[in-house]
């Protein structure tokens, strides 16, 4: 019995070894070959003609075109789902397609185009972009294309080309910016006659280094009158000058100023959902002088129920208007509910606050008020002793003895 079972032990245990051996003259490959032959498959690939394009010395204001070659070198269809630029001026595709990419498929040998475009408008110096393309390669599903250069102008204008002026009401004394202008190409430049095209602004050049480096002090003043408006005054103009440079002649800086208002209300409308309040809702209106003193009454809202009141926040200069609204209080279009209050000012008898709807916004919301938290006590309260009057005592009121140990019982 027990030489039996061995020699169905025996039998068992050469099993493996007849299959290895005979598998590489049958049909049936081994485990480890059937591994071998699924691993050969190489599955999409994606190959760039480059992954680093140079684009070398561009002038600001030409975009920068290229186009990227793709090539599947695997065995399967190559899918490219996504090609993302690194920021808004770094655009994938052209023509129609500009942003709006769409699933690409490529079979195995072939190629597609990745057009890109960068906007140099706003570039300078060096720069250094990148196109993010995601794919169905395993090995590499998502890529970083780098696009690098240099952008320049041929006439720089520093700190900014632009020049911007924030005035008050009452400034006096003219604001004075300097910009520096330098020549980047490879000849002479002759700047002259600096022109403004409003008497707000004046400009005077000055040559630092001939042919190459300038200063344009450009200077920015209040208007003499200005009119009565609750909202800045912004003020346009340009400072032209004759260039010797052909493609920027004249040179042409833009000068922006933007005056603030004698007296500042904000915000310029209070805000409250179309519908009726579900519950009272209040809304601030911030009042302030920047000039001169200002004194403020008679606040007052044109609809009934509706309640205004004014609070001093800086003696004769800032104000805080509270509008109280009723639960209830629906503004509708068309209504002309307005918050008024009276000035001492002149110019500003009255200064009004329309109450505007506006469709979809939530109602406010009263935040909740928490309940007090109960008194708990880790220990149990002592009990109190009753006390039972003599039967020969009548018409006497019953009292507790203080019970020893306790702190809260009133002393004698």
């Amino acid at each position: 019995m027990f030489t039996h079972f061995a020699l169905i032990l025996a039998g068992s245990a050469a099993i493996p070894a007849c299959w290895s051996a005979q598998a590489p003259g049958g049909t049936l490959p081994a485990p480890a070959a059937l591994a071998t032959l699924s691993s050969n498959s190489l599955g999409p690939r994606i190959r760039f003609n480059t992954e680093n394009y140079d684009a070398g010395t561009n002038l600001a204001g030409v975009p920068i075109r290229y186009t990227f070659v793709v090539t599947n070198t695997g065995d399967d269809t190559l899918e490219i789902s996504n090609a993302i630029g690194s920021c808004s001026c770094t655009v994938v595709g052209e023509g129609s397609a500009r942003n709006a990419w769409s699933l690409q498929k490529v079979a195995p040998g072939q190629t597609c185009r990745i057009p890109i475009e960068i906007v140099t408008d706003s570039l300078r110096g060096q720069i250094n972009k990148t196109v993010t393309v995601i794919s169905n390669d395993r090995t590499r599903p998502s890529m970083a294309l780098q696009i690098n250069g240099v952008i320049w102008l041929p006439i720089e204008v520093s700190p900014q080309p632009t020049v911007y002026f924030t005035l008050m009401p009452d400034a006096t004394n003219p604001s004075t910016q300097t910009l520096r202008i330098f020549n980047r190409m490879g000849t002479p430049l002759a700047l002259s006659d600096p022109q403004s095209t409003t008497n707000v602004f004046s400009a005077m050049l000055k040559t630092n280094v001939p042919g190459q480096e300038f200063e344009l002090a450009v200077t920015a003043a209040a208007p003499a009158h200005l009119p009565a408006t609750l909202s800045n005054t912004f003020i346009q103009g340009e400072i032209s000058l004759k260039s010797s440079a052909t493609n920027k002649n004249p040179l042409i800086i833009p000068v922006f100023e933007t005056i603030a208002p004698e007296i500042t209300v904000f915000p310029a409308s209070i805000q409250l959902p179309a519908g009726p309040l579900a519950q009272p809702s209040t809304s601030h209106i911030t009042i302030r002088d920047n000039i001169a003193n200002l004194g403020l009454s008679d606040p007052a809202v044109n609809f009934p129920g509706v309640n205004a009141s004014v609070t001093v926040m800086q003696t004769n200069r800032i104000y805080v208007v509270s509008v109280v609204f009723p639960q209830g209080f629906a503004a509708q279009p068309g209504q002309n509910v307005v918050v008024t209050v009276k000035t001492d000012n002149p110019r500003f008898p009255t200064i009004a606050v329309p109450v505007a709807p506006v469709p979809g916004m939530a109602q406010p919301v009263r935040p909740p008020v928490a309940a007090p938290p109960l008194r708990t006590s880790l220990l149990a309260p002592a009990p109190r002793a009753t006390f039972v009057a003599p039967a020969n005592v009548t018409n006497t009121p019953l009292s507790s003895p203080n019970p020893a140990g306790r702190a809260d019982s009133p002393q004698p």
